[in-house]
């Protein structure tokens, strides 16, 4: 599975064929079991080194809190290095592009809190963050989320019911399933946050 796999692929009639050198395959039955088991290795790491992270398939989180924002900035370099060291070990790469840093704070000013950098590049500095498909921004106000969820729910209304009653309209029984199977479970993803 992990030795002697080819990769197959053709664009505008040129075709390309190349050996698979690392990775897993995705899709693979194995792929998220040993991703686990690679990853897990980071978890230990930056916890040891007292940092909390948290980790759900590829998705890392590490949090850092504090009173003093250099002293945040500090702290997130060294958990930033930490990751860097362990993934030039096991031979990975960390994409800054998909590297997200949100100071969750009501100050109106977070100066001192960058430049955090991550394989030389500086990180840009969010005012929230998709993760796990819920919405954060830097306020939890969840007004983001919230607006999200409302237009995701109106949009998949619309679209079911123009497929379910084109003529006639929506039967009561068409209108209790929409929203128990489809509306509902939309809106319910991530309450708990």
């Amino acid at each position: 599975m992990l030795e002697s796999r080819l990769v197959h692929t053709s664009i505008t009639g040129s075709s390309l064929t190349a050996k698979v050198v690392g990775g897993c395959p995705q899709g693979g039955v194995l792929s998220p079991l040993l991703w686990n088991l690679v990853v897990d290795r980071l978890l230990t790491i930056t916890y040891d080194v007292g940092f909390n992270t948290f980790g759900y398939a590829d998705d890392i989180v590490i949090i850092v809190h504090g009173k003093f924002a250099h002293t945040v900035r500090e702290i997130v370099q060294e958990a930033l290095n930490v990751v860097v060291k362990w993934a030039v070990k096991e031979g990975l790469n960390i994409n800054p592009h998909k590297t997200a840093i949100v100071p969750f704070t009501n100050r109106r000013k977070t100066e001192g809190l960058g430049p955090l950098i991550l394989y030389g590049k500086e990180l840009t500095i969010l005012d929230g963050v998709k993760y796990l498909g819920v919405i954060l921004d830097s306020i939890l106000d969840w007004n983001q989320h919230l607006q999200k969820i409302i237009n995701k729910a109106q949009t998949t209304f619309v679209v079911v019911r123009r497929t379910c009653g084109k003529k006639w309209g929506l039967r009561p029984n068409m209108v209790h399933w929409l929203n128990t199977r489809v509306i509902r479970p939309s809106i319910l993803h991530g309450p708990l946050v």
